[in-house]
């Protein structure tokens, strides 16, 4: 027992509590599961009771929320795995991780590699296909050297932690946040993926439709702000990898998107976001924390 685990969650008591019953199927346990809420609506009363569960609350958004969740770490923890409350991960998820950390000591952040996403499917997984993804998943014992840890399973060393955070200028969903947080982890060493073990996204936060005004202006804020801060290395990068292509899907999706992709992303609203910030920037007052003011 090794890993500590934090969940950072809002307002969704039912799907937190079937993830965290499943971390029963993990080959080791944890030292402690941390759930990281905004208040106690977000955890069902009989979640408190299962084995390792411990509760911190603070404020809303994700990265003040993992930030948080540290707080209340034992001093024993070596390894973290920050991680979604919509997540089913592979039975030996855990054990993978922890070995693979064990016995290379150059990894210092890595992700287990997806099995099936419903975000890619514009649909919620059922937890049943979750649980059938991960066990029908061929794993392969290999690691694989990744750009950027995948968001809903992060698993890195606690070390790093005691001087690296997420940055809480990315507010709310923190669009970016873990490209942010893996990018400056790889200057401490090597950020994998590890094949040895995988996970299935319910892809639950797509339940309502999106806020696509606040998704569109953090697309286009967010990045800039991490060139700013010489995460992104040049205006060049900041436009092909991350404004175009933003641009790009709020168009196309606004134009010509069908059911079930114009249900559940709002490409209208990302457009007007997209154009607002593009506005924001050329009068000099782009900034992640203006999303704030459109609420």
């Amino acid at each position: 027992m090794k890993t500590a685990i934090i969940v950072s969650s809002v307002n969704r008591p039912e799907i937190l509590h079937d993830t965290i019953v499943a971390m029963a199927r993990q080959t080791i346990s944890p030292v402690v599961t941390v759930l990281s809420l905004c208040d106690t609506n977000s955890v069902r009363e009989e979640t408190l009771w299962l084995p390792l569960v411990r509760v911190v609350q603070g404020s809303k958004g994700l990265t003040r929320q993992r930030n948080n969740g540290l707080q209340a770490l034992p001093r024993e923890v070596k390894y973290v795995l920050f991680m979604d409350d919509d997540i089913e991960l592979a039975p030996n998820y855990l054990e993978s991780m922890e070995r693979l950390f064990d016995e290379t000591a150059r990894v210092v952040l890595a992700s287990g590699v997806s099995a099936k996403d419903g975000l890619r499917e514009a649909r919620t997984l059922s937890r049943e296909e979750a649980v059938a993804a991960v066990q029908q998943y061929r794993v392969e014992n290999r690691i694989e050297t990744a750009e950027g840890a995948y968001g809903c399973n992060m698993f890195v060393r606690r070390s790093l932690l005691e001087t690296m955070r997420f940055d809480e200028r990315l507010l709310l969903d923190g669009w970016l946040e873990d490209y942010d947080f893996s990018t400056r982890c790889r200057l401490k060493g090597d950020v994998v993926w590890n094949f040895g073990t995988c996970v299935a996204h319910l892809g639950a936060q797509r339940i309502g439709r999106e806020r696509g005004f606040l998704v569109g202006y953090s697309q286009i804020a967010n990045p800039f702000y991490l060139w700013q801060k010489g995460v992104i290395p040049s205006f060049f990068r900041l436009l092909k990898t991350f404004w175009l292509p933003a641009l790009r899907v709020s168009l196309q999706g606004t134009l010509h998107s069908r059911p079930p992709w114009n249900v559940l992303f709002d490409y209208k609203g990302r457009m007007r976001g997209n154009m607002r910030a593009l506005v924001d920037a050329s009068c000099f007052r782009l900034r992640p924390e203006r999303i704030l003011d459109f609420i």
